[in-house]
């Protein structure tokens, strides 16, 4: 009986252990879990901060690439600005001589004499430029026509004259009989007769340079004769002579000031 007592005792004693170290188990696996996640918070306030100092890396290198770009563009863009304005310059300069080459060209034609506003130009010049301006830039198809002439109206002519020199004209009206060209004037008509194209031109400016003070430019005009249809050479023309103009110019209005011959010996030198 004793041994079936201290048997049963025994094994109530190894079962009371058992539960107890399983209890003890638990414990140990329910500490260690909550040490895992005390860890596992610990790591997890930790990562923001590590994320957060790569993406302060990141966004410093963004920003200083970013910037870096920029600075190209920006050197990019004012070398295209200062290529742009040196070609502009170019470009409004060849405007620019164009533009008086146009003024001048129907007075080169008649190759007036030296004048300014002491020296009156001739009236047979100012006449003849006029019409040679009417020639040049009118549309002749609204006149009327008389064989291979058109009939322009003084008054129209008298328009040109202003335009070119300026107020204070006195004209004449008159014919002008050139050995090439001729410009006849009909009293009863208060009309020029005028050839539809005429063939004939003595000169044709060349703009060599421009200077300008204030509203007056002065420019440096090579004349040159006309090229016969059949010479042919690469080179380009050499003015016979050249000419000092003065223009007066405000806004689009211009006005020829004076004229003044250049002396040989500075055309001899290129001057």
């Amino acid at each position: 009986m004793s041994t079936k007592r201290n048997r049963k005792k025994r094994n109530e004693e190894i079962a009371e252990n058992d539960i107890k170290h399983i209890f003890e188990r638990a414990l140990d696996e329910d500490e260690a879990e909550m040490l895992s996640e005390e860890q596992i918070d610990d790591i997890a306030s930790e990562v923001p901060h590590e994320a957060k100092g790569k993406r302060s890396s990141r966004r410093l290198f963004f920003i200083l690439g970013f910037f870096v770009l920029i600075m190209s563009v920006v050197g990019i863009i004012s070398t295209y600005s200062f290529i742009s304005q040196k070609v502009t310059e170019f470009a409004d300069n060849t405007v620019q001589k164009n533009e008086f080459r146009d003024f001048i060209y129907p007075i080169v034609i008649c190759d007036p004499p030296p004048f300014d506003k002491t020296i009156k130009m001739r009236n047979e010049t100012i006449i003849s430029a006029a019409i040679w301006d009417v020639i040049l830039y009118e549309d002749k198809s609204v006149y009327a026509g008389e064989f291979d002439n058109i009939i322009v109206p003084e008054t129209v002519i008298e328009r040109h004259a202003l335009k070119l020199f300026g107020d204070g004209l006195a004209i004449t009206h008159q014919s002008i009989i050139g050995t090439d060209v001729q410009f006849y004037y009909d009293e009863n008509l208060r009309s020029y007769r005028i050839p539809v194209s005429p063939r004939y031109f003595t000169y044709s400016p060349l703009i060599e340079s421009i200077t300008r003070v204030g509203e007056r430019y002065t420019l440096r005009v090579g004349y040159l004769s006309p090229t016969p249809s059949w010479y042919s050479n690469d080179e380009e023309p050499i003015p016979e002579k050249y000419v000092e103009y003065v223009v007066s110019k405000r806004g689009d209005t211009m006005h020829l000031v004076a004229i003044s011959q250049i002396a040989d010996s500075a055309v001899e030198a290129g001057l």
